[in-house]
């Protein structure tokens, strides 16, 4: 089995998964998960987080199978020392994804040698964006939302939220670490993805010469 996608060294390709599929399809995910993915996906209280948590893991296979040239059980995952999910030694074109999901929405993104972070949010009330944005937020940022009418500010909120969440993925911290170190974004590059007016996304990589390549929805 060859490689049926390739990559560029300097691309992201960013990827779409609908999470509100047909119980036919959603079945056709869990069987191609792991063992141990089936026994994390059992450990779900609630059987829609079950299910969408089958449906992305199942795609992030499905995906990486394609560049692998591997079957989609013989993709193998595994963490590094900060718990950032990766792939096993086994990976000679060095690649590196990064997922995430809200609402019924995932997104999958791609490289090649960069470590990379991909965030999205489905846009919802948030009552608090302007004292959130003031306590983690830059200056800025703080005074860019004050200025925004209400009824603008908490998708201009999750907007930078994305950034700076998908900016502690891509460094292998957690949300608040990274919200506390807007210093570290120098050396990386944040690119929105537009998602139409339910959603916001961002991807951040490593360096300056890369450019996003949107992949689409996944076809199920």
């Amino acid at each position: 089995m060859y490689p049926s996608i390739e990559v560029g060294e300097n691309e992201v390709d960013i990827w779409e998964v609908a999470l509100d599929v047909s119980d036919e399809v959603a079945e056709k995910f869990v069987a191609i998960l792991s063992p141990e993915e089936v026994v994390r996906m059992a450990r779900f209280i609630e059987p829609r987080a079950a299910r969408q948590y089958a449906i992305s893991r199942g795609s992030l296979r499905r995906i990486l199978s394609r560049y692998l040239g591997e079957p989609t059980r013989d993709v193998v995952f595994n963490t590094t020392g900060d718990g950032k999910p990766g792939l096993t030694a086994s990976n000679p074109s060095g690649f590196e994804f990064n997922t995430s999901h809200s609402g019924a929405l995932a997104l999958i993104g791609v490289t090649r040698g960069r470590p990379i972070g991909v965030d999205v949010e489905q846009v919802r009330k948030i009552p608090k964006a302007v004292q959130l944005a003031e306590r983690f937020f830059s200056s800025a940022e703080h005074r860019m939302l004050c200025d925004l009418p209400e009824a603008e500010r908490s998708r201009a909120f999750l907007s930078v939220w994305v950034a700076r969440e998908g900016n502690a993925k891509a460094r292998g911290l957690t949300v608040w670490h990274g919200l506390a170190n807007l210093k570290a974004l120098d050396r990386w590059t944040v690119a929105s993805i537009e998602l139409g007016a339910g959603y916001v996304g961002a991807v951040v990589a490593a360096g300056t010469d890369w450019r996003v390549v949107r992949r689409g929805m996944l076809e199920e």
